[in-house]
């Protein structure tokens, strides 16, 4: 009796459900490691853009009224490209001050500046128009005085 060497259905069948959970497998890393990329991309330019806002409030002259561009809601901090694909980045801010005087609408000596950075954070690229459908935001305190 000669002994057979082929494959049952059986063994085909599982041979299929493994190599199909290891695809699956494989691109589900992918996915979650570009939609990580993305979040810290965002975060990174989130951080730079109150970095950049801090700098301001140190070359602002203590009671002046404050530029155009801080009372403006949106903010596209940067031009990033990659691979030859423009990125968007979408950020709302909003300005608050504890007093005013910071800008000139009282004679107090201190201030707090609130600053407010939001964001949509999802999977894709798709950012949002209003900042009420932000989903992430960063706040910064700055305690400023004459």
């Amino acid at each position: 009796m000669r002994e057979q060497h082929a494959f049952s259905v059986i063994e085909i069948v599982i041979a299929l459900g493994l190599v199909v959970v290891g695809f699956f497998t494989f691109f589900s890393v992918f996915s979650t490691g570009s939609h990580h990329a993305k979040q810290t991309r965002n975060r990174a330019v989130a951080n730079l853009l109150a970095q950049s806002y801090l700098e301001e409030f140190k070359a602002h002259t203590y009671g002046d009224p404050e530029p155009k561009h801080w009372a403006q809601e949106e903010d596209n901090p940067i031009r990033l490209v990659v691979g030859g694909r423009e990125q968007q980045f979408k950020f709302h801010k909003t300005l608050t001050y504890q007093n005013g005087s910071f800008v000139g609408k009282s004679q107090e000596n201190t201030d707090l500046i609130k600053l407010v950075i939001s964001w949509r954070e999802l999977p894709g690229d798709r950012q949002t128009e209003d900042a009420a459908e932000d989903n992430k935001q960063l706040e910064v305190e700055v305690p400023v005085w004459r």
